[in-house]
């Protein structure tokens, strides 16, 4: 989601090589940009393949975790796994590791409690995903990939609720804007899943 911003940490990240800011990777590259390239065009098809097949689940944090070891499992050792160091992407700093679980927690809790996924009403319907989608986005549970696993959940959320989103609809600068601006007010990204409503 903040695909724009690089991830800062204030130490040697243990997710990467030695010396380096290149993420430990199974294709084994070394080269930041070769990997940046590599994962784009395998996470693009994984992404269109769950456009098809859809990962079965109903919406648990179990359901997020193997939405992005799908995506990932191919580049990454971490897939599907919380993050286990403090990260943050520009002034943006994210729940620490910590914290991550019992956070994640609240939330399905919250979205249990509130019973969102049976919600009739089309305003809360939106407003509703835009909080998990905010709420996601600043817990921030993995090391990388938060965005395009979170973007494939709130699909699922709202097509259980009966609207089929596609994130096309919208310009990715207005999406990137949108997440970023939610972590002081959700609604924003309210406007925005409507707009990608097909």
């Amino acid at each position: 989601m903040f695909s724009r911003y690089e991830v800062y940490t204030t130490v040697q990240s243990l997710y990467c090589y030695p010396d380096t800011d290149v993420l430990i990777n199974k294709l084994n590259i070394r080269d930041a940009k070769l990997l940046k390239k590599a994962e784009a065009e395998i996470t693009a098809i994984k992404q269109l393949e769950l456009l098809q097949n859809p990962i079965a689940g109903n919406l648990t944090k179990t359901h997020l975790f193997n939405i992005h070891k799908f995506i990932f499992e191919d580049i990454y050792p971490f897939a599907g796994k919380i993050r286990r160091e403090k990260i943050s992407k520009a002034d943006t700093m994210f729940y620490p590791p910590d914290l991550i679980n019992s956070e994640l927690n609240k939330l399905f809790g919250l979205i249990k409690q509130k019973n969102m996924l049976n919600e009739k009403n089309v305003n809360r319907i939106f407003d509703n995903s835009a909080y998990v989608m905010a709420e996601l986005n600043i817990i921030h549970p993995f090391r990388e990939g938060n965005g395009r696993a979170i973007r494939e959940f709130i699909r699922l959320m709202l097509k259980r609720t009966g609207y089929d989103l596609n994130w096309g609809n919208a310009d990715k600068t207005e999406i990137l804007e949108a997440s970023i601006a939610s972590v002081y007010n959700y609604k924003v990204l309210a406007d925005v899943l409507k707009k990608c409503i097909q």
